[in-house]
């Protein structure tokens, strides 16, 4: 695959001119980590709608918004990594805007010239800055550039109420290709020679990336590897199809008389604080993917690079849902036919809505949403629904 660059890519305004007033879930003033997520929001009828910053951009009316664990970290006003702004770095900045979200779903409300798109084309959008850069996706309309904008095989807003409703469409997109990109792109899952003994290990596996790697592995006829911290949550796990589920507090000891030789990919979205014990795991030519973070903090402790056998030739990956940490499309030509081929396989009943959908919310009940996500209720993907 070849990177394409855009250096001269459209920055939204931060001020663009508001035209009309849209229902929208909207960050209190001084957010904190100490704030509770029911203190953080206010549900507001009037807030400005947003304009075009240029015609490479789309407005889309929002249906459903997936929930990312980044935006707990916004919320609380702790700042993100450049890189997560995508290619939005150019505006980069610490404190969050008034709107999170960085995931949607819906139509196109109105297309710039310049974007390839139409008035009515369901679609995904990665609004990096979605609660960075920009506004995202907590309100019913949202901007989209047309670089992180990408078709659903759906014809109309009826056709995907008819097929799927928004929100199962809504539970897919992010958190697929994140799993996606990391166990096979990244990981290289399947390209050591090994046929389908490769082996995945997922150390967090409840998480909505995570359950959608179990899916997409085992799709695939890989073996699969899934943790959790809670006795309650491994049915689901199994439920998903995991072949072995281990609690994180047996991984010390399982793991070795499981595997040997370790497993061949490590899927690590715990936290970056976990990545010596992730190595530890991995098998010879083996690779750890850490993406998805599960936990606020994303600082790396206890790492010691040199204690690392070197005989091993492990290959380590920070991995991101657009390709590399650079603002390039690299890899991206395909998510609208991987995102095509999920879908059928949803609607087909390969992938059970009741394996990757957790829980929904209204929009009015943002608050109670993140709430639940911080006390690591869910298993699967958090949706909320936009009126």
């Amino acid at each position: 695959m070849t990177a394409i660059s855009h250096p001269d890519t459209p920055q939204p305004s931060w001020h663009n001119t508001p035209s009309g007033t849209m229902t929208a879930a909207v960050l209190e003033e001084n957010p904190s980590p100490e704030k509770s997520p029911l203190d953080s929001f206010t549900y507001q009828t009037d807030y400005p709608k947003p304009t075009l910053p240029s015609q490479d951009w789309c407005l889309v009316r929002v249906r459903a918004a997936g929930l990312n664990r980044a935006e707990l970290r916004g919320r609380a006003a702790l700042p993100p990594g450049k890189g997560e702004l995508n290619i939005f770095q150019n505006e980069y900045h610490e404190d969050p805007p008034a709107i999170l979200g960085e995931e949607l779903v819906g139509e196109v409300a109105e297309a710039g010239s310049d974007s390839g798109f139409q008035v009515g084309e369901i679609v995904t959008a990665f609004i990096y800055g979605g609660g960075k850069a920009h506004d995202g996706a907590y309100a019913q309309y949202s901007i989209a550039h047309k670089r992180r904008l990408y078709r659903l095989p759906f014809k109309d807003s009826a056709d995907v109420e008819r097929r799927t409703g928004w929100n199962v469409l809504g539970a897919i997109p992010m958190s697929m290709w994140t799993a996606y990109g990391s166990i096979f792109e990244a990981g290289r899952l399947g390209h050591r020679g090994k046929g389908k003994d490769e082996t995945l290990l997922i150390h967090g596996g409840t998480s909505s990336v995570g359950i959608w790697a179990i899916l997409l592995a085992k799709e695939q006829g890989f073996k699969v590897v899934a943790t959790t911290r809670k006795e309650k949550k491994t049915q689901r796990l199994k439920d998903a199809g995991a072949d072995h589920v281990i609690l994180d507090q047996d991984l010390e000891t399982s793991i070795p008389k499981l595997f040997p030789d370790g497993v061949d990919v490590v899927l690590e979205l715990v936290g970056p604080d976990m990545i010596q014990r992730a190595l530890s795991w991995t098998a010879r030519y083996g690779s750890v993917v850490c993406t998805g973070v599960l936990t606020k903090n994303w600082d790396v402790e206890g790492f010691r690079p040199a204690m690392i056998p070197t005989c091993r030739n492990l290959t380590f990956y920070g991995m991101t849902n657009r390709g590399s940490l650079g603002p390039d499309d690299e890899g991206l030509e395909q998510v609208e036919p991987t995102l095509k081929h999920i879908v059928e396989k949803v609607e087909d009943g390969t992938f059970g809505k009741e394996v990757f959908l957790d829980r929904m919310f209204e929009l009015k009940d943002i608050g109670k949403a993140h709430e639940y996500m911080e006390n690591n209720e869910a298993v699967g993907k958090v949706v909320v629904l936009v009126p």
